[in-house]
């Protein structure tokens, strides 16, 4: 039976902090890796059983990084501060820890809170890796959309994390700007390009991609409004990467 480090980063959520340590009550440890919030999070945090830990801000995958290191045990469950296990993850979790591992990490689906109302259970959810053993995996470095990568063997685990990432939409607005300036960033880096037409086209492909074929046509009006942001998202990342290339073009 292998002994479970749950490990959390946070920063300012105080408003979902409780509820996704509450879900973690089977766990050996765990651990809240905390970038000096100003809100009530750490009054929160102590509250509970937890190893408490605080650190400037590096960037979201080498936080999160930095909080698997510190765990003791090599199987490690991640989650963010704004997201919590479902009570039927919470059973088939606990099941999987009083046997023996199939595999040397697992896909969780996640399903999204989408300003007002839970993803419809028809709307294609993500799925990462979040439980693995961490001499096998590590985080992938990228500034944005970080996630777990491991040189074993995966399968997924229909486990549900629910998750509380966009709650408005100015929240989602500021999101949109910060992500899409990372990963333009990001992408020029890696020495991408992009063409100008390229500005014209994609936008219109992504919509399509997650209002039909990632189904967020069931979430109704939240969805029209969350597949349409998401496509200028999809829009300002080549924009700005476009930006990037004629600044550098000039120098």
């Amino acid at each position: 039976m292998p002994k479970l480090s749950a490990v959390i980063t946070s920063f300012n959520n105080e408003k979902t902090i409780s509820q996704c340590i509450k879900s973690l009550s089977f766990a050996d440890e765990i651990i809240v890796l905390d970038s000096f919030s100003t809100d009530k999070t750490i009054e929160i945090v102590k509250q509970y059983k937890c190893t408490l830990h605080q650190q400037n801000f590096k960037g979201f995958s080498q936080q999160k990084q930095d909080a698997i290191n510190m765990a003791i045990y090599d199987w490690v469950l991640l989650l963010d501060s704004d997201e919590y296990l479902s009570k039927d993850a919470q059973k088939k979790l606990y099941e999987w820890k009083i046997s023996e591992p199939k595999a040397d990490a697992y896909q969780l689906p996640r399903q999204e809170w989408v300003f007002w109302q839970w993803s419809h259970k028809w709307v294609k959810m993500n799925k990462f890796i979040r439980l693995f053993d961490k001499s096998k995996a590590k985080m992938n470095g990228n500034s944005v959309h970080e996630s777990i990568v491991s040189s074993g063997i995966y399968v997924t685990l229909n486990a549900k994390i629910k998750h509380f990432g966009e709650t408005t939409l100015s929240k989602k607005i500021e999101k949109i700007n910060l992500y899409s300036e990372l990963a333009a960033h990001e992408k020029f880096k890696q020495g991408k390009k992009v063409l100008p037409i390229k500005l014209l086209f994609y936008p219109m492909a992504y919509f399509i991609k997650q209002y039909f074929f990632r189904r967020q046509i069931f979430n109704g009006w939240a969805g029209l409004i969350n597949a349409t942001l998401n496509s200028r998202y999809a829009y300002l990342k080549y924009a700005k990467l476009y930006e990037i290339q004629r600044n550098n073009r000039i120098k």
